[in-house]
């Protein structure tokens, strides 16, 4: 193994390791290649997005339907290539980092511009690096953050500034880390590392710059008319390959149901299938019906600090034995999802098969039950499982009360408004809920660290262990691969022992799009590349 720096060149596919010399493959043909016959340049592109963005301000963007809108509007330093989910650069030119992984120094490509016209400087990542770190900013995703040093020290008010991020000139930013972390790379491919102009937030408000975002991307900002649009419009000064099409509409809908009829008629290029229509969607539209296996899991989390599930594993043990994933995917999902066996997907380096012993087993469900205190359900109240409404989760919901009324249990069901929703389950007033997480970068930490570290923003059901704390931060903090994943692994075996959630579904997407687009891929984190996407002539 050779010692030394590693420096990560333009075009070359990523295999990141502590110490030794990798270079990138290419992220795929020119564009012009991969335009069918009779593709035309121009055009409105509607696509369909499942609820209202939370945010377009980077520092806020949390959640699928706003990454989605920010993934046009910004860049950063690295992306992950949309076929593959290999590291790439996208406004680095280069990088490369110190033997132990603590410093790493990012070349930047010259002449990149933002949306207003000016130039993007590593200035322009530093006072972004900070603004998201800013308690004031009050960040849902700073998290991902966390490795700089000054870090915590910003969170607790005791700085201004992540002392670790520096400009050493215009194109040349150097950033170092509070302990060893390899894979702290993967980080600057979220879109909350993404540089915006300290100039329009000072000119609007840093609290207004959700309503007048400005990025590198692809697409800049034109409108935003809350509960029904986002406008979009090519980059002519992008610089990369520019958009084929002259603009996005991201169409907001509340139901599935609504979106899917408006793209029968022509009124949308594309949306999610809705619940009980994949099988009748394949066969209408054939290989415009994407059914992609995703870097995603679907769950039902348990708020561990509240009752029942407080201090009673043996409960949060017996629901985990009690659904029966199999015809969950099978039946209900009709044969388009996978059963989980553990928290972390398939296609993740470092996944385990059969990472947990939960099967559906209703007998040893009521043993459980019963040494939780609550034979045959005899005392515990009424549950009342929560969802997000508007993305299909009413018929996964009642399948899981089904299996729940067989042990004994008396669960109902409360659908809410995702707006709302996240807050709700934050401040404890939704105790057990679904929720699903996709990946933000295709690592096991990425899994294990937002939702079950203790300090964590995301880690909604409040798990609280000492021993995986300490085994998450060894994890990031271990060179060697077959180590790190290792302890990664440990981590999930003792996490779904515990039962903070109850795993059900690995993702697939479920997405139609239509006969006159071409370009259109879903990527294994759910999105569509707009820049990659280009009308046929009919």
């Amino acid at each position: 193994m050779r010692k030394g720096k590693f420096l990560i060149i333009l075009v070359a596919a990523m295999v990141l390791a502590l110490g030794v010399a990798m270079l990138y493959s290419g992220c795929g043909e020119e564009k012009t290649e991969e335009k069918e016959a009779g593709a035309k340049e121009g055009g409105t592109f509607n696509y369909c997005l499942n609820a209202e963005p939370v945010s377009l301000d980077p520092a806020q963007l949390q959640e699928s339907e706003g990454i989605a809108v920010g993934k046009a509007l910004y860049d950063g330093l690295m992306d992950n290539d949309p076929d593959t989910m290999e590291l790439v650069p996208a406004m680095a030119e280069s990088f490369e980092t110190n033997e132990d992984a603590t410093v790493f120094t990012f070349k930047l490509k010259e002449g990149v511009l933002f949306h207003n016209g000016r130039e993007c400087t590593a200035e322009d990542f530093v006072y972004s690096w900070n603004r998201v770190c800013d308690p004031a900013t009050a960040s849902e995703v700073a998290y991902h953050l966390a490795p700089v040093k000054g870090f915590d020290e910003m969170q607790a008010g005791e700085a201004t500034e992540l002392e670790g991020v520096k400009a050493l000139d215009d194109y040349t930013l150097e950033v170092t880390l509070s302990y060893p972390y390899a894979d702290f790379v993967y980080h600057t491919a979220h879109p909350v590392t993404s540089p915006i102009p300290k100039e329009v937030v000072e000119e609007v408000g840093s609290e207004n710059f959700n309503e007048n975002p400005v990025g590198t991307g692809p697409f800049m900002f034109d409108s935003w008319t809350h509960e029904q649009q986002v406008v979009t419009s090519k980059f002519e000064d992008y610089y990369g390959e520019p958009a084929f099409l002259d603009s996005v509409v991201y169409k907001i809908y509340m139901e599935e149901e609504t979106a899917y009829q408006d793209f029968k008629a022509g009124t949308l290029h594309d949306c999610q299938i809705p619940q009980g229509q994949f099988a009748a969607a394949e066969a209408e539209f054939g290989d415009h019906a994407l059914f992609v296996p995703m870097m995603g899991i679907y769950y039902y989390g348990l708020n561990v600090t509240a009752e029942p599930w407080k201090d009673n594993k043996e409960l949060r043990q017996a629901l985990n034995y009690a659904v029966d994933r199999q015809t969950l995917c099978d039946v209900v999902m009709e044969g388009q999802r996978l059963p989980a066996e553990g928290i972390v997907p398939p296609s993740i380096p470092g996944y385990q098969e059969g990472a947990s012993d939960y099967t559906y087993d209703i007998d040893k469900a009521k043993e459980l039950l019963a040494e939780a205190g609550y034979p045959d359900g005899q005392g515990l109240p009424a549950l009342t499982l929560g969802y997000n409404t508007g993305g299909g989760h009413e018929d996964p919901a009642q399948f899981i009360q089904g299996n729940l009324t067989e042990l004994g249990l008396n669960v109902t069901l409360e659908g809410y408004e995702w707006g709302s929703y996240l807050d709700l389950i934050q401040a404890g007033q939704v105790t057990f809920f679904r929720m699903g997480w996709l990946t933000d970068y295709p690592i096991m930490d990425n899994f294990l660290y937002p939702l079950f570290q203790s300090a964590s923003v995301d880690n909604f059901t409040m798990y609280n262990n000492p021993e995986v704390d300490a085994m998450l931060e060894e994890a990031r903090s271990t060179a060697d691969e077959d180590e790190r994943l290792e302890l990664y692994r440990e981590a999930e075996r003792i996490i779904l022992e515990e039962s903070p959630i109850v795993p059900l579904m690995y993702y697939k997407t479920s997405r139609v799009y239509a006969n006159n687009v071409g370009g259109y891929i879903r990527t294994a984190d759910d999105l569509s590349p707009m820049e990659r996407v280009y009308f046929i002539e009919e």
